[in-house]
């Protein structure tokens, strides 16, 4: 699956964080990595899955980034993939495929040349969405891992919960990236900061609280996820390439919480539910 590459590609590259001249590869008050990691796993679904693929050649499965689903606390969904009712009602939409270049997504020769070959998919933008099927949120844990755990875990667990009560038939997912570098420059202050990490130590308590301290939809259907991903990556956001991490502290194939995991448990729960 080609998506963590991705991901870790596009973060390479340093990007203009709100009103400040200064570039980073990760900035905690941007949302430009949470963007990218849900275009990359819903590229991997498109790839991998057949009917998601399906669906979407026949017009009738869309999707919005940021979307909020409305409950009684409504919540901001970083990815949401929605049922949809053709014929669609005229509008201007940005396609799937348009948004590599609005979020400058570093694609390579063949991934460029899978995606010309994946069906149309674009944005769903009616205020009255008819059915979330996908709901996502994408978290990320850069640095000072033990201080942002409690809140992290926090966090996670409420996306879960009110997913689920404003669509209960959703599908609902965690995907998370864990920081594995053992220093950080971190933007905050003058941006000359850099934080020194106890490695792996640090990555593998955040990887077992997201393996262990997340409820599934097995154990918990009111508010449990049906499926966890977690990609690890080495980030010292100094500029250096950001890496995926295949090692410990990475989950291992065989981990419920692994990537490719994660992809195949939603084309299998979308199957039995859409």
């Amino acid at each position: 699956m080609r998506g963590p590459a991705i991901l870790a590609r596009t973060m390479s590259v340093p990007a203009q964080r709100g009103a400040s001249a200064a570039r980073w590869q990760y900035h905690s008050r941007s949302d430009r990595h949470s963007k990218v990691a849900c275009w990359t796993m819903l590229f991997d679904l498109l790839l991998e899955c057949d009917v998601i693929r399906k669906r979407a050649a026949e017009g009738k499965l869309g999707f919005r980034i940021n979307h909020e689903m409305v409950g009684k606390i409504n919540k901001t969904l970083d990815l949401v993939v929605t049922v949809v009712q053709p014929p669609r009602p005229e509008a201007k939409r940005r396609s799937f495929a348009d948004l590599v270049d609005v979020y400058e997504i570093v694609l390579e020769p063949a991934d460029r040349a899978l995606l010309k070959k994946l069906p149309l998919v674009e944005e769903d933008l009616r205020d009255d969405v008819f059915e979330v099927a996908i709901a996502m949120e994408a978290k990320a844990c850069m640095t000072e891992h033990s201080k942002s755990l409690p809140r992290l875990h926090a966090e996670i667990l409420a996306t879960g919960y009110l997913a689920k009560k404003a669509a209960p038939h959703c599908i609902s997912v965690s995907y998370s990236l864990v920081n594995a570098a053992s220093t950080f420059k971190t933007p905050s202050g003058d941006g000359r900061q850099t934080n020194k990490h106890d490695q792996p130590e640090d990555a593998e308590k955040v990887v077992e609280m997201l393996s262990t301290a997340l409820p599934m939809v097995t154990e918990t259907p009111q508010y449990g996820f049906d499926a966890i991903g977690v990609t690890v990556i080495e980030c010292r956001n100094d500029g250096s390439p950001v890496t995926v991490v295949s090692a410990s502290p990475a989950p291992k194939t065989s981990d419920h919480v692994h990537y490719e995991r994660m992809i195949r448990l939603v084309c299998s729960s979308y199957r039995s539910r859409f």
